[in-house]
């Protein structure tokens, strides 16, 4: 199967629920980022929602197009790993999982934005290549969010 829809609130419970089996103490880091189009903020809202659900304390922050790995390091990383020791930063923006920047995440989300995907969709099956490469590539979870109330995840791998 190539992706599976669910209501928005199951959708970002199970994603928050995913993260913690792998992440359960310490400073924690998620990145949110996708094709242009995408609703990042609104997405790592609820995914942030959803870890305080969880019982988790949750800070948000956005990064903009012109974030450097030291910038980042520097404004939210070391602040944040500093002040709290057992939360999670949600970061939403443009190029998250780009060079240079993938190894500031423990957890990844990409987002596709394309109201025409049929809902059997992944590369294997349409025989596409990825065109845009790594930054899909390495996310942890991909998923199109082109019905805000019922988003897709995306599977892109041949497993």
């Amino acid at each position: 199967m190539g992706s599976t829809t669910t209501d928005r609130s199951s959708f970002f419970a199970d994603l928050a629920a995913e993260f913690l089996q792998h992440y359960r103490r310490g400073p924690r880091f998620i990145a949110v980022t996708g094709v242009a189009g995408a609703d990042l903020p609104d997405a790592a809202d609820a995914l942030a929602e959803a870890l305080r659900a969880s019982g988790q304390e949750v800070e948000r922050a956005h990064a903009t197009a012109h974030a450097t790995p030291d910038g980042l390091r520097a404004d939210l990383v070391t602040p944040f790993r500093a002040a709290s020791p057992d939360s999670v930063l949600v970061v939403d923006g443009p190029g998250l999982l780009g060079e240079g920047l993938r190894g500031l995440w423990n957890f990844s989300v990409w987002i596709e934005h394309d109201p025409e995907r049929d809902a059997d969709w992944s590369f294997v099956a349409t025989g596409r290549k990825d065109p845009l490469g790594a930054p899909r590539e390495v996310a942890s979870v991909l998923f199109d969010d082109a019905d805000p109330e019922r988003p897709r995840r995306l599977f892109a791998d041949s497993c």
